[in-house]
């Protein structure tokens, strides 16, 4: 005969066997990917800005990377941000590139309170100078000669904007958050994998055009494909 704290015991053990083979309501089981398209109507033809100064270095024009759409209206550039999802351990190193009298890239996302490395190839002189959300200066560090590196944190979520005091068409962004996100390439494709399975609200981010925040359902090794039409603001 099974004595009573044995058979407790065995009850206790084939309970929590129940309960570890039944999901709990509203809890993410394992991790899935989101695959997402940026797309407009009506995308603009690419044009070019004017150079009115350096131009023995930059040329005399340089690409408008205001909006960047191929005919088909992928959008590259925008950034896609996961609300309430936290980097992964390993997180990006955002990087700031002074090159051919641009910034590259254009658009990063990068992590709350990280090192973003400055370099430069131009043989001219370039500021890279951020503003934050509030238009409050962050760094502004003298770029002289190619080959210079130099690390700046990024102390606080919020969009950047990065401007060269020396030329008036270099612009680029840094969307500093404390979400997992990722930039649309020229495709206009982002991809965002180890995503806990539920539902998820994705915002997206675009220097000239917009768009409303969009709930996705991820499912368990499977991929969520999304489709995102921006529009001008």
């Amino acid at each position: 005969m099974m004595r009573p704290t044995l058979a407790v015991g065995v009850a206790c053990v084939v309970a929590l066997g129940l309960a570890s083979a039944v999901e709990t309501p509203g809890r993410a089981q394992g991790t899935g990917t989101i695959r997402g398209v940026v797309t407009m109507a009506d995308p603009p033809p690419p044009g070019t800005l004017p150079v009115n100064t350096d131009q023995a270095v930059c040329g005399d024009s340089v690409p408008d990377e205001a909006i960047v759409a191929d005919a088909a209206g992928h959008v590259a550039n925008a950034a896609v941000r996961l609300t309430g999802v936290p980097w992964p351990a390993e997180r990006p190193s955002p990087r700031i590139d002074n090159a051919g009298c641009l910034f590259v890239p254009r658009v990063q996302i990068a992590p709350t309170r990280s090192q973003v490395l400055v370099t430069s190839q131009d043989d001219t002189l370039h500021s890279t100078h951020t503003y934050d959300d509030r238009n409050r200066t962050g760094f502004n560090i003298a770029m002289p000669f190619p080959g210079l590196e130099v690390n700046r944190p990024l102390r606080r979520p919020g969009v950047v904007r990065v401007e060269c005091d020396s030329h008036g068409w270099m612009r680029a962004w840094i969307v500093v958050s404390n979400d997992r996100g990722a930039v649309s390439g020229l495709d206009g494709v982002f991809v965002l994998e180890d995503v806990p399975a539920g539902d998820h609200e994705l915002t997206i981010w675009h220097e000239r055009l917009g768009a409303a925040p969009r709930t996705v359902t991820v499912r368990a090794g499977e991929t969520t494909e999304v489709a995102i039409v921006l529009a001008r603001t």
